[in-house]
């Protein structure tokens, strides 16, 4: 993913804003999702699972937890396998699917950059 000089609006301030994409997952074109350099996990948080018109009956098993995530150890309903179109490349990404508020609908971490050879 690259920008330009044209895509950057004349009178911005210097900003320090989080890098928030919509992506295709699976068909579905998700919106609000935050691309966290410092993430090892890739997040897709349950309300957007459920609306992707996902069921629990993919999930596959978790034994971990997260921690440093919403300020207490959490617990993922289980993992999928997704796939993420980044034109030109397709990732099949596997996110952890977690029940928690969030005012993003999943966010994809540091492995996932590298997987496209990109830098957030």
């Amino acid at each position: 993913m690259t920008f330009y000089t044209e895509d950057i609006e004349e009178d911005i301030e210097d900003h320090n804003d989080p890098l928030v994409l919509t992506l295709p997952v699976t068909g579905c074109n998700i919106k609000k999702i935050l691309i966290d350099g410092g993430s090892s996990v890739n997040v897709l948080f349950y309300d957007t699972f459920k609306g992707m018109g996902l069921n629990d009956e993919q999930l596959m098993s978790s034994y971990y937890t997260i921690y440093e995530f919403n300020g207490a150890p959490t617990k993922p309903l289980g993992d999928i396998v997704l796939q993420v179109d980044a034109e030109p490349v397709k990732v099949d990404t596997r996110f952890s699917v977690v029940d928690a508020p969030s005012p993003y609908n999943s966010i994809i971490g540091r492995r996932w950059v590298h997987k496209l050879k990109g830098v957030a």
